[in-house]
């Protein structure tokens, strides 16, 4: 997630809206060129992005949550402008079967849905991009670990991460 506001942020959006759960990486998220944080569990995130769009609603909406499921796929949708895009990049249950969209959101509003893993990237051109970036301080990495564990630390490291407290949690071999 922070990566996609990151990139947002670089590529000159805006307004870069980031929503979670977790108050605290919703701070971080701000670090990360967020304009504007939403926290579902205290506010409704489609008319907080209708409102912050004066009723447009987002270009593309990019779904990095670890369980994507029919109600995230649908809430994005509804949030995202007509003939707009949603991105889906986390990772979802492989029962679902349905999404909570509807055909007026393909029919009448242009809507997009794309699914991707690592992006539509060209390593070759890629990666020394992203390198010199980071080089240059442009694009932050090491700000997304949260926290280092040995391995001797492994279960502590899966609890923190089922429990929301990282961003990035790195298992040191030493």
């Amino acid at each position: 997630g922070r990566n996609a506001v990151q990139g947002a942020a670089m590529a000159g959006a805006e307004k870069v809206i980031a929503i979670d759960l977790v108050d605290w990486k919703l701070e971080k998220a701000k670090e990360f060129g967020a304009t504007h944080t939403i926290n579902p569990t205290r506010e409704d995130p489609v008319q907080r992005i209708m409102d912050i769009t004066h009723g447009v609603g987002a270009d593309a909406t990019i779904l990095t949550v670890s369980l994507v499921t029919a109600d995230v796929i649908g809430t994005a949708v509804r949030a995202t402008r007509k003939a707009g895009r949603t991105v889906i990049v986390g990772a979802s249950d492989r029962r679902m079967q349905r999404m909570n969209i509807t055909p007026v959101d393909f029919m009448l509003l242009a809507k997009e849905i794309v699914g991707t893993i690592f992006g539509h990237n060209v390593p070759r051109v890629d990666i020394p991009r992203l390198l010199s970036l980071y080089r240059d301080g442009k694009l932050k990495l090491d700000e997304l670990v949260t926290k280092r564990y040995r391995l001797d630390e492994i279960n502590q490291a899966f609890l923190d991460l089922e429990e929301g407290r990282l961003i990035r949690g790195i298992l040191v071999f030493d």
